[in-house]
């Protein structure tokens, strides 16, 4: 079967980082277009990337019909708006974390989805490493006892002042960009919904190059009822770090690179790690932007169901909601 085609809409860094070094090396699927809002910017993007096609118009790679799949890493507030505009030109979607702003525009798109026909996912890249799920089948299994405590952490520093993720109109802050991978880590291994959460962010004064009212850092916690609650830090001003920790009556279970694996954190190992008691698990290398690309090809056929639909992302959306809310408020809330 032919490799579907993907058009990228805007020049991000973690297009040409990630998604499409891994959507040309899968086995389905390939880059057809770019499109930027400065032409000239998406002609030398798309020489550098080796992309056949390049537009000075988001729309004018709506219309190719080459383009059968868009991946969308645009500010986050753009993110609903260029999904649903893809879905209506009859594309599907891979959108980027945070799916949306908020859990009413999360909903419009999946009701847009359902509506054409479409596939959209949210692009949790992390959620299809292997190591997630020899962390699932361990819990499942029972070495753990009973779950009753999560942990996880995801910072770095962001010293880039013009950064948009300083910018709040554009959706910028730390539980957008880090603190979701929390979440929704949670949520996962949870298996359900929290039932309340509370919420604290720090925020960057008006005098802060990007503006004030950003969170650049953000601790949360969520009930999940029944003796289960999770706890998260994220930050744009701590030093990287990302760890997740299982804790349950019987065991531990700590994945220490749970959100980006690979990377040299300084202890000299650049595989994934996974420690239960203390002791190593083994855990395959792998691709999970290939894996998760791949995935949502195959879905988008009709090959396989798709593992996380729009309305999953509509749930980790309200949490996210109900997480601001709570640290505007200083208190608990109930969902």
């Amino acid at each position: 079967m032919e490799k579907m085609g993907f058009g990228i809409l805007g020049a991000a860094r973690i297009a040409a980082g990630a998604l499409i070094p891994a959507i040309q090396k899968s086995s389905n699927a390939r880059v057809v277009a770019i499109a930027a809002r400065d032409g000239g910017r998406a002609q030398d993007y798309a020489v550098q990337h080796g992309i056949p096609r390049a537009y000075g118009d988001y729309d004018q790679i709506l219309a190719d019909a080459e383009v059968q799949a868009v991946y969308n890493p645009l500010p986050n507030s753009e993110h609903a708006a260029w999904t649903l505009r893809a879905l209506e030109a009859g594309k599907h979607v891979l959108c980027e974390k945070p799916f949306t702003l908020d859990a009413a525009e999360a909903q419009q798109v999946d009701e847009a989805s359902k509506r054409v026909g479409r596939t959209v996912m949210e692009a949790f890249m992390y959620r299809f490493h292997p190591q997630i799920g020899q962390a699932l089948e361990i819990l499942r299994r029972g070495d753990l006892g009973e779950l009753r405590l999560i942990q996880s952490s995801f910072s770095f520093m962001l010293d880039r002042s013009g950064d948009i993720r300083w910018v709040r109109a554009l959706g910028g802050g730390a539980l957008y960009d880090v603190g979701t991978y929390c979440v929704n880590v949670s949520r996962t291994f949870a298996g359900r919904e929290p039932v309340a959460v509370d919420g604290w962010s720090l925020q960057t004064d008006p005098k802060h190059p990007g503006g004030g009212g950003v969170d650049h850092s953000f601790l949360g916690m969520l009930d999940f009822g029944y003796g289960l609650r999770a706890s998260f830090d994220c930050s744009f001003a701590q030093v990287f770090r990302q760890r997740l920790e299982l804790v349950g009556n019987a065991g531990t279970l700590v994945l220490i690179s749970p959100f980006v694996p690979g990377r040299d954190h300084g202890h000299g190992s650049m595989a994934p790690e996974l420690l239960l008691n203390g002791e190593p698990v083994v855990s395959m290398a792998a691709d999970q932007y290939q894996l998760m690309v791949e995935h949502f090809v195959r879905a988008a056929r009709g090959q396989e169901a798709l593992r996380y639909p729009a309305g999953e992302a509509v749930q980790q959306m309200r949490v996210l909601d109900a997480l601001f809310e709570s640290a505007a408020k200083q208190l608990p809330v109930w969902l």
